[in-house]
């Protein structure tokens, strides 16, 4: 069992976007993970990245997001060219979980034809047919590909005898999800993706500076904190420039 985590580069912002009215004006430049997960025989993504045409034209790509989240990303950070550099071809990919459609998590889904994506059935609705106020977040080009094989779950999911436990965090979004993995050498490991931006957040219970819904998002706070002492787990958070730089990135992994 191989956790390995990348990076997909970085989103130019500023710090009230991850502090509810902390920070306001302050530049804040973000790490966007993804995770590469090899266990019994079959290699998982856990999200899968910014998506890949913000390497050469970041305003065509996201749009009028890019003067709120303006994309950094390297040619080497592609998902699909970053896996290679660890011996994983687009085709050995057998899953993606993706912890929500968003921009920055969705952004290759499309360019692991083989891959089935786990995601849950009200982000793949609500992705579809966002709100107004959040249609921005969702890159049609990225989530609506016909290519793409998506098998929705509905609530909590365990995968490969427990070893990886999927369970809902909506608040950020409808159909948010965080990822569990009980790691064999290593202590277990939550992935919160967006559930919990930044170290902060939990630890002075700071709102995040968006949410669909505060009170969801407060919510997850409590269950991940609480999930993490049951399982003595470490908590990877979503977009933290401190805890992330405390993560040993690939070719390094975690057993």
């Amino acid at each position: 069992m191989k956790l390995y985590a990348f990076s997909s580069g970085i989103l130019k912002s500023t710090k009230d976007k991850f502090t509810l009215a902390k920070g306001i004006g302050e530049p804040f430049d973000i790490p966007v993970p993804y995770y590469f997960l090899e266990v019994d025989g079959a290699k998982l993504l856990i999200d899968a990245g910014i998506s890949p045409g913000c390497v050469d034209d970041p305003e065509k790509t996201w749009g009028d997001i890019v003067n709120v989240y303006y994309p950094v990303m390297k040619e080497e950070e592609k998902p699909v060219n970053a896996l290679e550099s660890i011996g994983v071809k687009p085709d050995d990919v057998d899953y993606i979980i993706v912890t929500h459609l968003h921009l920055d998590h969705a952004g290759s889904l499309r360019y692991f034809p083989k891959a089935k994506v786990i995601v849950q059935l009200e982000e793949l609705r609500y992705a579809f047919f966002p709100d107004p106020i959040m249609k921005g977040a969702y890159i049609d080009e990225d989530i609506k590909d016909s290519s793409i094989n998506y098998m929705p779950i509905v609530g909590m999911r365990s995968m490969f005898n427990g070893k990886v436990f999927i369970f809902p965090t909506p608040g950020h979004t409808p159909g948010h999800q965080s990822v569990l993995i009980r790691l064999e050498k290593h202590k277990p490991v939550i992935i919160t993706g967006d559930a919990i931006y930044l170290r902060e957040n939990l630890e002075d219970d700071v709102p995040p500076g968006f949410a669909i819904d505060f009170a969801k998002t407060l919510y997850g706070y409590s269950m991940i904190k609480q999930l993490a002492e049951d399982e003595g787990a470490e908590i990877w958070y979503g977009h933290d420039p401190e805890s992330f730089s405390e993560i040993k990135l690939a070719p390094h992994y975690y057993e």
